[in-house]
């Protein structure tokens, strides 16, 4: 009855249907190789000539998304902020998933980059967090709560510059060392766009001594610094 009064729409393009339509998924730009070997950037045959990764020396790692942040997986990804939706999280969690496996990577459980608990409160989900739980279920991988958080007091990224970002996230995140110790993390975000949250969150893990972190996030923006004309 909800459905016929109600009638469920693509997030990406609208149509009726589930959270994310057929066309949408055929048309997203999905990334294949050549990526770099550390970061995932496309068109990057390996770390040493990857761009991003020589400016900005990551530490994760590795990192893989699933497609370019564009078009209607933007217009997802975006609606995906503002309104939970279990659906879309277990239809892209199964995509990450597949990417996970086709890695070389063994992860010992699952974390989602944190959300301000203000932020969280205020949103009542924490997007990365629905993903990461949809995961860590389909990987029968533990995602121990508690075990990473995050400072209040930072600005939301995306109405900063890339030099800012970095400036913006130093600090902000903590691990518990006593559920990290030792481990192998796979991080998860919904977007990775100049890598500035994955280095920060990967630097607070990297500290409480895990042994190595692994990023997945749906999307990849190929932002750009305007000051810098690099892709970050």
């Amino acid at each position: 009855m909800l459905d016929w009064l109600f009638p469920r729409r693509c997030l990406g393009c609208g149509a009726l249907g589930g959270p994310w339509c057929s066309a949408c998924d055929r048309r997203a730009h999905w990334l294949r190789a050549p990526l770099c070997a550390h970061c995932g950037l496309p068109s990057a045959k390996q770390a040493a000539s990857c761009e991003a990764c020589r400016v900005n020396h990551y530490r994760f790692t590795a990192a893989r998304s699933l497609a370019l942040y564009a078009a209607e997986l933007r217009h997802a990804l975006l609606a995906f902020k503002r309104q939970q939706n279990i659906a879309l999280a277990q239809i892209f969690a199964a995509k990450l998933q597949l990417l996970y496996q086709q890695q070389a990577w063994q992860a010992d459980l699952v974390l989602p980059v944190p959300l301000d608990a203000q932020r969280e409160a205020q949103r009542g989900f924490n997007q990365a967090g629905l993903l990461a739980e949809a995961l860590a279920e389909g990987l029968a991988l533990p995602l121990p709560a508690g075990a990473l958080w995050r400072k209040p007091g930072a600005k939301v990224q995306h109405r900063l510059t890339a030099a800012q970002r970095w400036q913006n996230l130093q600090g902000t995140f903590v691990a518990d060392k006593q559920a990290i110790l030792g481990t192998q993390v796979l991080l998860v975000d919904d977007i990775m766009t100049t890598g500035a949250t994955a280095q920060a969150t990967s630097l607070a893990l990297l500290e409480a001594g895990a042994a190595q972190v692994y990023v997945l996030t749906v999307g990849r923006s190929l932002f750009q610094d305007h000051q810098t004309n690099l892709v970050r």
